[in-house]
């Protein structure tokens, strides 16, 4: 009988291990200034574009976001950790701090949330933070990546997240054109200039 009674009981905390397991996700913290990391985010060429004067050097400020991709893969393949998915208690993506062309004022870095790392359980997962100034980073007018950086876990609820350690500081530039856009320019010339001729 007391054999029945501890098979049991390992049989349900077992269970429960099980369950706990398959749904674990990791956090860590969303800032890029911290007493363990120090990133900033500067202009990387002077440009006023988008409403934007970038200088070469100067930090970033408000009328940026950022936001982080993740690859629980070693880096084979990254995905953008969206709002959903974030499960944040704070905004995410993330607006930078003001700027007034000053780090002291906080800008060029952003103090965001604790995020959640979808299907995260244990060992290195991998990071690329992106900034950019417009709606997405896909539609953005200036816009920049970290360097993939690699922690070596992540806490998983209840421990405390931890900080992006080591990420490194990187710069925004404008997007060159497109291919296609350059080619569509090309064909509207030649159209002009076929016109002009006739």
């Amino acid at each position: 009988m007391k054999r029945k009674i501890i098979a049991s009981l390992l049989g349900f905390v077992g269970s429960v291990a099980l369950v706990t397991s398959s749904h674990a996700q990791g956090t860590v913290w969303f800032l890029n200034y911290a007493s363990d990391v120090n990133a900033p985010v500067t202009f990387g060429q002077t440009a006023n574009v988008g409403g934007v004067n970038g200088i070469t050097g100067v930090t970033v400020g408000s009328e940026f976001t950022a936001d982080i991709l993740y690859s629980l893969n070693g880096g084979a393949t990254y995905t953008r950790l969206d709002q959903a998915s974030a499960a944040a208690g704070g905004a995410y993506p993330t607006a930078f701090l003001s700027t007034d062309g000053n780090t002291a004022s906080g800008a060029g870095y952003f103090n965001g949330p604790v995020i959640t790392i979808p299907g995260y359980t244990s060992g290195a997962v991998s990071f690329i933070v992106e900034a950019y100034h417009g709606s997405s980073y896909a539609a953005a007018d200036w816009k920049g990546q970290s360097a993939p950086f690699t922690l070596s876990s992540i806490a998983i609820p209840p421990n405390q997240p931890g900080d992006m350690t080591t990420m490194q500081g990187f710069v925004v530039t404008v997007p060159e054109p497109s291919v296609f856009a350059l080619a569509g320019i090309g064909a509207a010339g030649l159209m002009a200039f076929r016109r002009k001729k006739a």
